[in-house]
């Protein structure tokens, strides 16, 4: 059990199942530069991957013409109702392992008034995927967000969005941030971690405050780029964070100050989160709204999570076995923190 736990949290805890685009509209021609997971697209070419380690560019370029084939088959632009013919597929690696940029030009039968976009990447293998970017237009440029209930995007070129559109957007955003936490299995269990040992209510009100105060501080600060750390070190400092609270609730000490131990990692936390916020790479006047949205959803997601928790862990504290119990189970949590953090500092 405890190998399972492992492999699929260090498999999934971080994927972020977003693509980000950036789309140019110029005269006739619509160009598309789209950032991907290279584990999704191998995932989605049938390339092996255990999605820990790197894919090699040279796997992408053995299937080349099926990658090309899987684009043109699920990213269709129109403009005035006529399709706008694709040209070559152009990759740039220089992202690797990180990110594979795909960049696509069409090219229109006439100046675009009518744009309309389609897009079905991704959405085979992961029904949660998002595909969400900017599309810069000849007066300005908005934001869009695809998803599975959402495929195509029609604009007026020449006119200007509804205001609908924000609200709608912030509601994507908003249900991204919650999703990811309720998916984000290294955040659920470093506070499953904190909150076994901590069942009273001022206990837990202290530890959550805490922990939402100092993730929301670094989400801010990386958003704005005042604070940069390399991803690999967050990911490890995650993990190292669940294995340190483990074997503190393990040896009963430190549990006094459980909510500065919150605080404190939840910097880290916070990090992690923005590893996600930054694949949102929206227009620079919608940064604030984007920062909100996402926290906000990161915020209920988690308190839906303690809601559900609290009432079994005050159930859990009253019994007999329950010491027992818990330094077994923060056994269990540890020895998953420690191959996680293995993982990430060596394999991912």
């Amino acid at each position: 059990m405890v190998v399972a736990l492992a492999t699929a949290g260090g498999a999934r805890a971080h994927r972020t199942n977003l693509s980000a685009a950036e789309v140019t509209v110029a005269g006739t021609r619509v160009d598309n530069r789209l950032n991907v997971s290279p584990h999704d697209l191998a995932v989605a070419l049938g390339i092996e991957t255990d999605l820990v380690a790197p894919v090699p560019q040279s796997a992408f370029e053995t299937r080349r013409a099926q990658l090309e084939h899987y684009i043109a088959a699920r990213l269709v632009v129109t403009a005035q109702g006529a399709p706008c013919l694709p040209g070559p597929v152009e990759l740039d690696y220089a992202g690797l392992p990180d990110e594979l940029v795909i960049a696509t030009s069409f090219q229109c039968p006439a100046a675009v008034r009518d744009l309309s976009i389609t897009y079905l990447l991704f959405f085979d293998i992961d029904p949660r995927h998002r595909g969400i970017g900017r599309l810069v237009l000849p007066d300005g440029a908005e934001e869009f967000l695809f998803d599975r209930s959402m495929t195509t995007l029609e604009v007026a070129v020449d006119q200007p969005r509804p205001e609908v559109g924000r609200l709608e957007l912030f509601r994507r955003i908003f249900w991204l941030g919650v999703e990811h936490i309720l998916s984000g299995y290294d955040h659920l269990l470093f506070l499953l971690a904190l909150l076994i040992v901590a069942p009273r209510l001022w206990q837990t009100v202290k530890v959550v405050t805490a922990f939402t105060l100092a993730h929301s501080l670094t989400l801010a600060l990386a958003w704005f780029d005042l604070l940069t750390i390399p991803t690999r070190l967050v990911e490890s400092l995650i993990a190292f964070s669940i294995a340190y609270v483990a074997l503190e609730n393990i040896f009963g000490r430190g549990l006094s100050r459980r909510w500065l131990v919150a605080g404190g990692f939840g910097l880290v936390h916070g990090l992690g989160f923005y590893t996600v916020l930054r694949e949102l790479d929206l227009a620079s006047g919608d940064t604030v709204t984007t920062l909100l949205a996402f926290n906000l959803g990161v915020e209920t997601g988690q308190l839906a999570v303690v809601a559900l928790l609290y009432g079994p862990l005050v159930w859990w504290a009253r019994q007999a076995w329950y010491r027992r119990s818990a330094r077994a189970g923060s056994a269990v949590i540890l020895l998953v923190a420690s191959w996680w953090m293995i993982e990430r500092l060596f394999l991912f």
